[in-house]
């Protein structure tokens, strides 16, 4: 397992650097032919010096400039992550800028000596700071979106020196994807198994109980007939007809 808090900010001083140094190299080269066409005709210089002293300019300013504030000052804005790869992804643009329009002069491949070995020099270390930065940049990107999968989206509000990059992802993060989680409302749901049978004693009524359920369909009431009497008949039978 590769320890990024001892490796990268190796690569970032190393990196910062070695641009540097290129840079310089670069910035003495373009100036020497800007005077040398100046010599020539007032004012004439060819595109590439241009944008190869600029890129040359910006990043002696910038480079040691971010170095130093990040290791003298905490909480610099200049430190965050985010800054930094955004100001470097913009440097490493210029860079390969400047390198390719010198490429695409044809008389600098086909020449030698004087102007033409210098446009070469300025052509090569050109695509050295392009890559430097650029595979730098890309680690430094990779490692941020890494770490914010793991939950920790600080990442960019933090300093390249002083953020941990091992560190493992946060409780309820796997794979980048937060876990579900349990809200309980404070009520206390009691199992059917808590509640026992009341018991009554032998020869007691259970004044609890059920009603006693009725028969569906429900029946017609039957009320007793009755016998009808006849006035004035006698008693216990019904009158006969006069025998003649």
């Amino acid at each position: 397992m590769v320890d990024f808090n001892k490796w990268l900010p190796l690569a970032r001083t190393v990196a910062f650097g070695a641009v540097c140094l290129f840079s310089v190299i670069t910035f003495c080269l373009s100036a020497h032919i800007i005077s040398l066409t100046n010599s020539y005709r007032r004012g004439a210089y060819y595109n590439f010096t241009a944008l190869s002293l600029a890129s040359a300019i910006l990043s002696l300013l910038s480079l040691p400039a971010l170095y130093v504030i990040s290791n003298k000052r905490r909480g610099a804005v200049t430190s965050f992550v985010a800054a930094e790869i955004a100001w470097l992804w913009f440097l490493w643009i210029l860079w390969i800028s400047s390198a390719g329009s010198t490429a695409a002069l044809v008389w600098v491949a086909y020449c030698t000596g004087g102007v033409c070995s210098e446009a070469q020099a300025i052509e090569a270390f050109g695509f050295l700071n392009w890559l430097i930065l650029m595979f730098y940049t890309l680690t430094l990107f990779v490692l941020a979106i890494m770490a914010h999968l793991r939950g920790h989206t600080h990442v960019w509000r933090s300093e390249v020196l002083h953020f941990d990059w091992s560190a493992p992802a946060t409780k309820g993060f796997e794979g980048g994807v937060a876990a579900a989680q349990t809200h309980f409302t404070g009520t206390t749901v009691q199992s059917a198994a808590t509640y026992q049978t009341q018991q009554y004693p032998v020869g007691t009524v259970n004044t609890m109980a059920s009603p006693v359920p009725q028969q569906y369909p429900p029946q017609q009431p039957q009320f007793p007939q009755q016998q009808q009497v006849f006035v004035g008949a006698p008693t216990g039978g019904v009158p006969q007809s006069p025998q003649v």
